[in-house]
């Protein structure tokens, strides 16, 4: 089920002459090509562990799966250089996600994927210096996978995010390229500048804030970020329905319609964001 899936939402297997693998080992696991080393105990979670504190990675085995994402990202698509190893692990961990989703669906998956917000340091950016052996932070996992959950949100379209994704790894099999490779083709497929995204996200250590103030009837927002010219589209969630904001750098307002501001919530499942709020005038 999990090949399958991988196979359905990215793309076919990359190595088939050689076959898939699995060769147990006395360490916790590791992505060889077609011949993925595992030592998991034969139990699910990490080492039995829940690796994401919801409950979910006790459902299945946690190295089987995060490993063989690797047989795309990494072995097939590999980075030019370790600071652009978000490259594999980013795209591992949030491929994940999508095991979750085949396998119980989407809201489970939002949920999983969540779990990792506690896992990100956001101390150091993801892309470190290249040429100088520096293995990034390991917010290349965790924030590299909610990253590319906001970018599907962001989308806002999942026929067009999962054929995205397939061209995405038939584009790049068998070579080796640099994040900003993986800008031009989002770019160049969607045709849409999603620098501003991947350059906050990947180059900066910060989140983009969402500002938000109540104004009277109205309510307020605008983003704080390194990026200036950051200007990413969020969801909202009213009285359990979602609406798109489009937020920039100024001001923007729109009417509360009768609700309390704190029941206007930004979707901070869908978008790894950071919210501040201020008291109204």
């Amino acid at each position: 089920p999990m090949l399958q899936c991988f196979q359905d939402r990215i793309g076919p297997y990359p190595f088939p002459k050689d076959g898939f693998k699995l060769i147990e080992v006395p360490y916790s696991g590791m992505e060889h090509q077609s011949a993925v080393t595992y030592g998991n105990l034969f139990q699910n979670g990490y080492l039995a562990r829940d690796w994401t504190g919801v409950d979910i990675s006790t459902r299945f085995d946690f190295i089987i799966v995060h490993e063989s994402t690797h047989e795309w990202f990494g072995n097939s698509i590999t980075a030019n250089d370790v600071s652009d190893a978000w490259i594999h692990e980013g795209f591992g961990t949030y491929l994940e996600g999508v095991y979750v989703e085949c396998m119980w669906g989407y809201d489970d998956a939002i949920t999983y994927l969540s779990g990792y917000r506690d896992k990100v340091g956001n101390r150091e950016p993801i892309i470190g210096p290249t040429a100088v052996n520096h293995w990034p932070t390991g917010d290349q996992y965790f924030k590299g996978a909610l990253f590319l959950n906001t970018l599907r949100h962001i989308l806002d379209d999942d026929e067009t995010w999962w054929v995205l994704l397939r061209d995405y790894t038939d584009e790049f099999k068998y070579g080796n390229i640099w994040t900003q490779d993986v800008i031009n083709f989002f770019n160049g497929r969607l045709g849409r500048d999603f620098r501003p995204v991947f350059q906050q996200y990947l180059y900066y250590w910060n989140l983009p804030v969402l500002e938000v103030q109540p104004q009277g009837d109205e309510i307020s927002f605008r983003w704080r970020a390194d990026v200036r010219d950051f200007d990413m589209p969020v969801k909202v969630r009213v009285n359990g329905a979602l609406h798109t904001i489009f937020p920039t750098a100024e001001w923007k307002s729109e009417p509360l319609g009768g609700i309390r501001p704190e029941e206007w919530q930004p979707a901070t499942d869908l978008f790894y964001i950071a919210v501040e709020r201020r008291d109204g005038p």
